[in-house]
């Protein structure tokens, strides 16, 4: 038991900046995450706005959050990797604030510049968490890293819930967050900029030689950043799912049944990271066979449990479904992309993945808040279909990309033979 525990335990193996990168996401998540979660039900309960406003709003956080993405990738491979991601989480704290705006405008403002902090500092944290861990243990960082980032959104959206049943307004138990997000930014400085692996990727030491490899490396970067934008386009906010559980109703109660949804998806996902990142998986394989498709089927299936009206048990197992895909897919995706990306410009490539998601992001949010207003079942079926194809698409480049390297190694041994 011992030695299972020690082969599985991240802070073992990786090293003290990586651990504290992750405590850092945890503390971010711990305050805003909570704040995520709330959000959807203050502007449609508490300011009685239409639900389709809420898909404009985070359709611009995402949007519009993606050339932030990039900027924090440029800024992260220009300037020093450490500062640019405090410059980003320092200003987090804006969405906490939303909760006490009496007007739409100034909640929705403080959401979305908070939102586009977080897009700016994403890329060079994850760019820096490539830098001090070794190529082989990149899959465990970031499975480890998302498992602590969302038990920090787990709590948060738990102390929501405590917080809401005991008569605090929700305006209050917003505010709360920006205690974390303080300590996450104090975290980061402790983090030391010694960059111990910055020019090393599992894929290039795998094929040190094989020149061709190099250009399948870049054609399966270009299909994992169109499969990225086409799983964006079926990302929809889980405040879609929020609304769903809290069926209408204004009530604590309501409040109560739609924080729960995000509480099971936050933690489902944390474990699918934390646990499919400890094992040896192919990054390529594991983002669309445990990421891609189980967020197809989770939507698929939460829309046809609200089609049918099916009980409540139902629909929270199909959330969680769509939990265990996100985890694979904040875990394999940075991955991936460490192992396709150039050292001199890696947090520009974080940047790229990040702006790839957001585009989709940007649209699936408007999508889906005007079919939410239409068909409660619909949204999820669209999702669906995004997902889907998605998963099609990085599949076919997974096996383009095998018979690509089965041809580079005959060649290899034809000529040295």
């Amino acid at each position: 038991m011992a030695s299972v525990l020690s082969e599985l335990s991240p802070a073992r193996r990786l090293s003290r900046d990586a651990v504290l990168l992750s405590f850092s996401a945890f503390f971010a998540d711990l305050g805003y995450q909570g704040v995520a979660a709330l959000f959807p039900l203050y502007i449609v309960f508490r300011l009685h706005a239409p639900i389709y406003w809420y898909g404009i709003i985070t359709a611009v956080a995402f949007g519009a959050g993606s050339l932030f993405a990039y900027a924090g990738g440029l800024a992260g491979d220009r300037f020093d990797k450490k500062y640019v991601s405090i410059a980003g989480n320092i200003f987090i704290p804006l969405m906490a604030f939303s909760g006490l705006a009496h007007t739409l405008w100034l909640s929705a403002l403080l959401f979305i510049l908070g939102w586009w902090a977080r897009y700016f500092r994403t890329p060079p944290r994850r760019a820096l968490l490539v830098n001090v861990t070794r190529p082989e243990e990149r899959g465990m960082a970031f499975g480890f890293l998302h498992g602590l980032d969302i038990v920090g959104g787990m709590f948060s959206a738990l102390a929501a819930l405590v917080l809401l049943a005991a008569g605090i307004p929700i305006g209050r138990v917003m505010l709360w967050a920006v205690l974390p997000l303080v300590v996450s930014t104090a975290v980061l400085l402790f983090v030391r900029r010694t960059e111990l692996y910055p020019g090393e990727t599992p894929l290039g030491a795998a094929h040190a030689g094989e020149t061709a490899n190099q250009s399948d490396e870049r054609t399966l970067l270009i299909f994992l950043l169109a499969a990225a934008t086409l799983y964006g386009f079926s990302f929809y906010n889980l405040g879609f799912p929020i609304l769903t559980a809290a069926g209408g109703h204004a009530t604590t109660a309501g409040y109560e049944l739609g924080v729960l949804a995000y509480v099971i998806y936050l933690g489902i996902s944390a474990a699918s990271g934390y646990v499919l990142g400890a094992r040896r998986l192919s990054a390529l394989r594991s983002v669309w066979m445990f990421g891609y498709l189980p967020s197809a089927l989770g939507s698929g299936l939460i829309g046809l449990s609200v089609a049918l009206h099916m009980d409540a048990l139902a629909f929270y197992l199909f959330v969680a479904m769509l939990g265990f895909g996100m985890g694979a897919v904040e875990t394999f995706e940075p991955t991936l992309v460490s192992s396709l990306a150039g050292a001199t410009w890696l947090s520009r490539g974080m940047g790229l993945l990040s702006i790839s998601r957001s585009v989709g992001q940007f649209l699936s949010n408007v999508i889906m808040g005007v079919l939410f207003t239409l068909s409660r079942s619909a949204p999820y079926f669209y999702a669906f279909a995004s997902a889907a194809l998605a998963t099609v698409v990085l599949g076919v480049a997974e096996a383009r990309y095998a018979k690509g390297r089965s041809g580079a190694k005959r060649a290899v041994r034809s000529a040295e033979g």
